[in-house]
């Protein structure tokens, strides 16, 4: 069998004779593979922005409830009562005040050693 080089490319077309219609379907599928991908994408990086602004708004509320718990429980009157509650204070009524005053010093006298 002698090969020459007239008959090669007929050789090589008739080897590529069944692989044709793919050659034909491969730009259809590979429109429709990117297609289908993109759509995926598209969908999972939604699904991710939806999750992310659900936890956005959870911990702006969570934020927003912190800091009016720190106003409120930073008040006087909220330490007072907790304090009376803890160690079982009673308010203090007029006739139960201790009160406390402080005496300016006593000036000191000059000594008679010097003459």
């Amino acid at each position: 069998m002698t090969l020459s080089l007239k008959s090669f490319p007929k050789m090589v077309f008739e080897f590529l004779e069944p692989l044709q219609g793919l050659v034909l379907l491969f730009p259809f599928l590979g429109f429709f593979f990117f297609h289908v991908w993109q759509g995926l994408e598209k969908a999972k990086l939604q699904r991710y922005i939806h999750e992310r602004t659900t936890t956005k708004e959870e911990l702006k509320r969570k934020n927003d409830e912190l800091k009016i718990g720190i106003v409120s429980y930073t008040s006087a009157e909220r330490i007072e009562t907790l304090y009376r509650r803890t160690y079982q204070f009673l308010p203090i009524s007029l006739g139960n005040r201790t009160v406390t005053i402080e005496l300016p010093p006593i000036p000191e006298l000059p000594s008679k050693s010097n003459p």
